[in-house]
């Protein structure tokens, strides 16, 4: 069993590793993502580690994480689809700062991305994202690269990108923080969609109120996913053991 009771952020490849399939264990396990529907890539030294489109996000391990070297459009088995790969190899070329981009493509966060409204400021969860969210417009016909730089363009400092048309995407410094932040993106997207589609009135804070419960949120100086991690390490260790492997 892992030893999870503090967590601290590493940037050892075994460490990302079991980050990775612990990421992509939990969003199965809460049924947010499923194949190929959602994707991760991590910077790494000469290159970057991604979750291949061939593994369930239910059954990933730390050892299925494909390593692309710099250069190269995707690895040689063709695993990690080149398109994803090259808007988040953009995202991370413009923010230096960003280790991790994570993007969920499906579900309540799918939806909101092809309504007209926007992430809506109708919850607790969505409070957070208020005016720190981009939006990447629909794309015309390009390359991959050019494509990374119309999201990269549109994140901007922003800790999260709608992509109109596909879906949800957040950035931050250790996998556990794009874990809580895509964790409570996609529960935002998950409120919303019936509020919406239930025909009632809906109600909306104010500017100041959610302006000010966003800045409480980036004044909490305890890192993103500090607090829960251990907890969700132990909770796998315990139902799925094998993610480490």
């Amino acid at each position: 069993m892992t030893d999870t009771t503090f967590y601290e952020a590493s940037f050892e490849e075994p460490v990302l590793r079991r980050d990775i399939a612990a990421t992509c264990r939990l969003f199965g396990l809460y049924r947010l993502a499923h194949i190929d529907d959602g994707r991760i890539t991590v910077r790494m030294p000469g290159g970057v580690l991604a979750k291949p489109d061939d593994v369930a996000f239910g059954d990933m391990r730390a050892s299925d994480a494909v390593f692309v070297a710099d250069g190269a459009e995707s690895d040689p088995e063709g695993r990690v689809d080149a398109n994803t790969l090259a808007a988040h190899r953009a995202i991370l070329a413009a923010r230096p700062e960003i280790m991790v981009v994570f993007e969920v493509t499906a579900g309540a966060a799918a939806a909101v991305a092809c309504g007209p409204e926007g992430l809506l400021p109708i919850s607790q969860f969505s409070l957070q994202f208020y005016n720190r969210i981009g939006t990447e417009q629909l794309a015309g016909p390009g390359d991959n690269l050019a494509a990374g730089k119309r999201a990269a363009d549109a994140l901007g400092q922003h800790p999260a990108l709608m992509r109109k048309g596909r879906g949800m995407l957040v950035v931050g410094r250790t996998v556990p923080e794009v874990f809580v932040l895509m964790f409570y993106l996609v529960r935002s997207c998950q409120v919303q969609v019936p509020a919406v589609t239930g025909g009632a009135e809906l109600v909306l804070p104010s500017h100041e109120v959610a302006e000010y419960t966003a800045q409480q949120y980036e004044r909490d100086p305890t890192p993103g996913g500090k607090r829960e991690w251990p907890a969700l390490l132990r909770m796998l260790d315990r139902i799925a053991p094998a993610y480490t492997h």
